[in-house]
């Protein structure tokens, strides 16, 4: 499993990358927007199929809960919040190390459920801005 820094620091980079990607857009005629459109689905599609294979082959273990996290994500948080102060209570060695195990994939799993969350972002802006692009072109020809 990657390190939580790890995959905050790619959520970053791709936050960023839509910004850079938002702006260029802006900037570009109807097609290159709409292929822009199409490669960031592509690109979503694909991320969302790794992560369900890796929650198939059993990688990520709160994962696999995946179907129930947005139903749950509100009650597990405040679950979690709950969970820390008893934690920091923990004096076994295993039983903390289990702990922390079960805190590093939870945060994996949201982390990984933000980067779906963004790719969903990402299509919506591009689509925003193609139909301001299309709206402007109409008004032009008027």
């Amino acid at each position: 499993m990657k390190k939580l820094s790890e995959s905050l620091r790619e959520l970053a980079e791709r936050v960023a990358k839509l910004e850079k990607k938002a702006t260029a857009a802006e900037k570009q005629n109807e097609a290159k927007v709409e292929a822009a459109i199409d490669a960031s689905k592509a690109d979503a599609k694909a991320r969302q199929d790794e992560f369900k294979a890796k929650v198939s082959e059993g990688k990520a273990a709160v994962a696999s809960q995946w179907e129930d996290l947005q139903a749950n994500y509100n009650q597990q948080v405040a679950q979690i919040k709950s969970n820390i102060e008893v934690k920091k209570e923990a004096l076994e060695l295993n039983r903390a190390t289990f702990r922390a195990d079960d805190a590093e994939a939870y945060a994996d799993a949201s982390i990984a459920f933000a980067i779906m969350a963004l790719d969903e972002a990402e299509i919506a802006t591009l689509e925003a801005i193609g139909a301001r692009a299309y709206a402007d072109t109409l008004r032009k020809t008027k």
